[in-house]
């Protein structure tokens, strides 16, 4: 063998080992995104906004609005395998476009299995062209019902508990509100709502008791009352919000809330995406 040859085969054998070593990797992490029989909540760092990725113990996937641009959908693909092109169920909160920005992207690029939606009427151009997307794309639409709870057949429920009855004529307070339950854990995801809704919702008597309280907009003051706040019994409270973000979210009063109640607080204006595991 000259000594050309000998490079050549230096460089093949180089080559073969850069490509395995690619591939081990890329294994490696499809690897760990299968269902591991456990409930995952990914808390997905979109700034001053909101987007909920559930991995269901079987590897379900179920998104929670779409933040107010793109940055879901990184989000999402990081914790979905590379041949995994299904999202099983979409909720969108309410029409406001810090929640609604990712959702036309995630239907072009993902198979739908059904939308849920607050079932309100508004003109916001974004929602209604959103409307016209899910029609156009045949995806199954389901109006928020608290008489019909969506249960999965791993052990995962999504426990709707709000809106009830005639829908709020606010945005925010006509927010989707999700308790999602798996075998002892529990966790509440909130939306937007303000204070009228969560005295609405303490009205229906419905057992809102949760672990975890995803904070309603974003800490905003206009939500997370005491008389919820002690209604949920959170021991621990997430929080979606934009680092230096305009609003001055969270509020220090939401903030001395929960100190006082003792809850641990989380937010994404600090650490960024934040992914919890239910069990």
């Amino acid at each position: 063998m000259t000594k050309r040859e000998r490079h050549e085969h230096r460089q093949r054998i180089i080559l073969g080992l850069i490509g395995f070593l690619g591939f081990f990797g890329l294994l490696t992490k499809e690897i760990v995104k299968l269902p591991d029989g456990r409930l995952h909540a990914h808390i997905l760092d979109v700034g001053q906004g909101d987007s909920i990725l559930l991995v269901s113990p079987s590897g379900k996937q179920i998104v929670m609005d779409g933040g107010p641009d793109f940055s879901a959908l990184e989000g999402i693909a990081g914790h979905m395998s590379f041949f995994d092109r299904t999202i099983d169920l979409l909720v969108l909160s309410h029409s406001d476009l810090d929640h609604i920005a990712a959702f036309p992207e995630i239907m072009e690029r993902y198979r739908i299995g059904a939308i849920l939606l607050s079932g309100i009427d508004t003109q916001q151009p974004q929602y209604q062209k959103l409307l016209a997307r899910i029609a156009e794309n045949n995806i199954p639409v389901i109006i928020a019902d608290p008489k019909q709870d969506i249960v999965f057949d791993d052990g995962l429920t999504l426990d709707v508990v709000w809106p009830s009855g005639p829908l709020p004529k606010k945005t925010n307070d006509a927010s989707i509100v999700i308790r999602v339950l798996y075998k002892e854990a529990s966790m509440i995801l909130t939306g937007d709502i303000e204070e009228k809704a969560e005295e609405g919702i303490l009205k229906t008597g419905a057992d809102i008791r949760s672990d975890i309280l995803k904070v309603a907009h974003h800490g905003s003051k206009t939500s997370t009352s005491t008389g919820f706040l002690l209604a949920v019994a959170p021991d621990l409270a997430v929080i979606s919000a934009g680092k230096d973000n305009p609003f001055g979210h969270p509020h220090w009063g939401v903030l001395n809330r929960l100190r006082d109640a003792g809850i641990t607080i989380r937010r994404t204006d600090q650490e960024g995406e934040i992914s919890l595991i239910l069990e």
